[in-house]
């Protein structure tokens, strides 16, 4: 996603949720409810899947392991992605949906990029817990180079359709490579497609590769190749709460500090076989 979709309508899905706006909270109002309201994106393997009641992933357990470090308890609102992020912080963090619900206390997976920041001046990002990359992966019984242009020139690679890679590979060497490119509705199912052997490779992000792959992993060879002309091939995911919450999100900042130092973070990762990369590295 940035969550990178570039196209994915955003709306809040909010599973049970009640007829008129609850405003996000700062902290002293946080820890009077004895709850945290945190706001994790739909289908999004493997940072977050499966049903409300039966939530899983990366960021769901992150959320938890955060309200348990505040003194409460997580309740969870589930998004799906939307045209940009912008729209996912004005429903999920400073207004709500349109049709009514609630908004959360905390939105995880929000890009921490001063540009993002500047034009969303009604909420607070902050808070990186880990470096995203653009990744390649290939199967080496099909296809080899170090180059995107070697890997498929002549083979097919794999995205999902209105992402950012997708966006990149249609456009990128004059077209070259536009083909072979072949369209999937999520990156799983794309992988899916190259363990069949129907295509040579998959361009996604690292995280949604790793842990699409699972104890497959070591099969295929995971690549950062070049990607002239892509001008965002990494970005820091972080965390949003709403403006008047700089207490929250300052108490929020410390805990995450705090899990990346004691290898907390670290350790979620390599839960999902993902590899973690420290946001100030």
């Amino acid at each position: 996603m940035w969550v990178i979709r570039a196209a994915a309508v955003l709306s809040v899905l909010l599973l049970g949720g009640s007829p008129s706006v609850v405003d996000a909270r700062p902290l002293a109002a946080v820890e009077a409810s004895g709850s945290l309201r945190v706001a994790v994106y739909q289908d999004f393997p493997p940072f977050a899947e499966g049903a409300r009641e039966e939530l899983r992933g990366l960021d769901v357990d992150l959320a938890a392991a955060i309200a348990r470090r505040l003194g409460v308890r997580v309740e969870y609102m589930v998004l799906t992605a939307g045209d940009d992020v912008d729209a996912d912080l004005r429903n999920a963090i400073w207004r709500g949906p349109v049709v009514g619900g609630t908004v959360a206390d905390l939105m995880l997976h929000v890009p921490v990029d001063p540009r993002l920041a500047s034009r969303n001046d009604k909420v607070v990002i902050f808070a990186p817990y880990y470096v995203e990359r653009v990744v390649v992966v290939t199967d080496p019984a099909q296809t080899s180079g170090n180059t995107l242009l070697d890997a498929f020139g002549s083979h097919k690679v794999a995205v999902e359709g209105d992402s950012l890679s997708d966006l990149y590979l249609m456009g990128a060497f004059g077209g070259q490579l536009r083909d072979n490119v072949v369209h999937f509705l999520s990156v799983p199912e794309a992988l899916e497609a190259m363990q069949r052997g129907d295509v040579a490779g998959v361009m996604a992000q690292r995280s949604e590769i790793e842990g699409g792959l699972k104890e497959h992993r070591g099969n295929y060879h995971i690549v950062d190749m070049p990607t002239p002309g892509l001008l965002v091939s990494s970005w820091r995911p972080g965390m949003a709460v709403k403006e008047d919450s700089h207490d929250l999100a300052d108490a929020l900042e410390r805990i995450a500090d705090t899990m990346i130092r004691d290898g907390s973070l670290a350790a979620l990762f390599a839960k999902y076989g993902l590899t973690y990369m420290p946001p100030n590295e």
